[in-house]
């Protein structure tokens, strides 16, 4: 049975992680300081500075098991989930990719003419085209559904149909387009959500794949060694869509309108959903 290790439930960890020999030990606590720490995310900041990503638990855990799958969330909103249950998680793919058709059909859906939706695609292909890597070629991901609820900067990847691509591009022609129709149909139609997902460590991008397992070693060291409790606050990104099979669930956000309305600028913005 393949294994996958699910970050909302840490039983699902492999044990060989949080095993270390007597040297290690001693050395994670040569350099932690405890003084003054009255909570485990003042010890998570110290063990940033060690680079445990590099260390052999964590290298040769990756080479041994490159097939070995994570359980992520991926935040958005989404008009239909049947989509997704269909098609997967595709990623931007850049000029004449199935998300430009996408987005083009979502602009004509709320009625945008070709001349406007044109002006949009010039802002999105300046950002397609400054970052290609990250903006067309991967799936973003976090670990803990719940930094939805306590961070408003994760929640923010469900404020629009579209992702945050298109919320730059709209911004750049004018940061008060959102309030206008038909752009504002952007922020009110659709389920601001939670899709959850499985990949190889293989399918995670390189520059992040030794910190997920690296996250997985901190959590064993915060709760084991130290008795804390640990916040999974990472975020990271595939090297690949997400095929449909691969969806573990979609679940709407709770109480996201309220969340938006605590900022001036989201004050009865979403009266006509109420």
């Amino acid at each position: 049975m393949q294994m996958i290790f699910d970050f909302d439930d840490p039983a699902t960890f492999p044990s060989s992680l949080g095993s270390w020999d007597e040297s290690f030990e001693n050395m994670i606590r040569s350099k932690i300081s405890l003084e003054g720490v009255t909570e485990g995310w003042q010890i998570e900041h110290q063990l940033q500075d060690l680079r445990i990503s590099e260390m052999p638990i964590v290298t040769k855990f990756i080479s041994a098991n490159p097939d070995v799958e994570v359980a992520v969330c991926h935040v958005t909103r989404l008009l239909d989930k049947a989509i997704i249950l269909q098609e997967g998680l595709v990623t931007g793919g850049g000029r004449g990719s199935v998300a430009e058709e996408r987005l083009r059909a979502l602009l004509e859906h709320i009625g945008l003419d070709k001349d406007k939706i044109d002006e949009v695609f010039t802002q999105i292909y300046n950002y397609w085209e400054r970052d290609k890597e990250q903006r067309t070629e991967s799936v973003h991901f976090m670990f803990d559904k719940s930094l939805v609820y306590k961070d408003d900067t994760a929640n923010n990847f469900a404020i629009n149909l579209g992702g945050e691509i298109l919320r730059w591009s709209l911004e750049a022609i004018d940061r008060d387009l959102y309030k206008r129709e038909p752009y504002k149909r952007l922020w009110i139609e659709g389920t601001p959500s939670i899709v959850k997902f499985k990949c190889k460590l293989s399918d995670v991008h390189e520059i992040c794949r030794n910190a997920v397992i690296a996250e997985i070693v901190k959590y064993f060291i915060v709760t084991r060694m130290y008795g804390y409790p640990y916040e999974f606050e990472f975020t990271g990104m595939t090297n690949s869509s997400i095929p449909a099979e691969n969806i573990v669930s979609i679940e709407e956000i709770e109480g996201f309108i309220e969340m938006q309305e605590k900022y001036p600028d989201f004050e009865g913005f979403y009266d006509e959903l109420k």
